[in-house]
């Protein structure tokens, strides 16, 4: 098993490979770092040398995106229906796509991709390694978790922090599925000396922390930011809450 680190998505990335030829588990790191650091370039709300910010900042409001971009607005637009609005990439405004046109309902609207691309990158790494034909492995991208096969003939363990208790720790069991926490403690703004949360609270609820499983990470990713937002939504029934925690 060979672990590489690296940052992107402004945070930490962990590969676990298991393989034994070091220069192929090299080899494979190597193209996962590549693809993940292209996603993030591409699709970062700040880079002004982004498609994203392009298209945010864009002279029209129709927009000609390439086949990926339009991939991840067709994506975002299936859970925003799927979760009733609680998953909603868009702000000031809404979207429609058609074909690779992505037509804004007005000049203000923007496209926020947090909660989707480091998601969609995960599993895209995960896509990397079984066509490479690894069939032991683990996907850290902070927090954003994908497992592969077993490690040492066990299930993988993972651990789930507690925000009101740093001891207090989750241990959870995963094989060949995802795992993605949301929460409000660790990503935030500071407006008026208020500590502001990333996910727009759409039902009142006291939940500071989801943590959900399912078949891949971007489903497992957008699960548990819309329970974040909105606990009474009917959830699937291949999406697993592992762990809800109230402030």
């Amino acid at each position: 098993m060979y672990k590489y680190n690296f940052e992107s998505f402004t945070t930490l990335c962990e590969l676990h490979i298991g393989v034994n030829d070091k220069s192929y588990a090299d080899y494979i790191a190597n193209l996962i770092l590549t693809q993940t650091k292209s996603l993030e370039s591409k699709y970062s709300f700040f880079s002004k040398t982004s498609e994203l910010y392009k298209a945010n900042y864009r002279l029209s409001n129709v927009v000609l995106v390439d086949d990926e971009f339009a991939s991840l607005i067709q994506i975002a637009l299936f859970y925003y229906e799927k979760t009733k609005g609680a998953f909603d990439v868009v702000i000031d405004g809404s979207i429609t796509l058609d074909g690779n046109k992505l037509i804004f309902s007005n000049n203000n609207a923007k496209i926020d991709f947090g909660g989707l691309v480091k998601e969609y990158a995960v599993d895209l790494a995960m896509l990397t390694l079984k066509n490479h034909k690894i069939d032991s492995a683990l996907v850290n991208f902070g927090g954003d978790l994908a497992s592969l096969g077993v490690y040492n003939n066990k299930q993988w363990n993972i651990g789930i922090e507690n925000p009101n208790n740093d001891e207090n720790i989750m241990t959870v069991e995963m094989n060949n599925n995802s795992l993605c926490t949301s929460g409000h403690s660790k990503r935030y703004k500071i407006i008026n000396n208020e500590k502001i949360s990333h996910i727009i609270v759409k039902e009142k609820n006291d939940y500071l922390q989801i943590s959900v499983m399912a078949p891949t990470t971007v489903d497992a990713g957008v699960w548990s930011t819309a329970l974040l937002s909105k606990p009474s939504l009917e959830i699937p029934s291949h999406i697993k809450v592992i762990e809800k925690i109230r402030y």
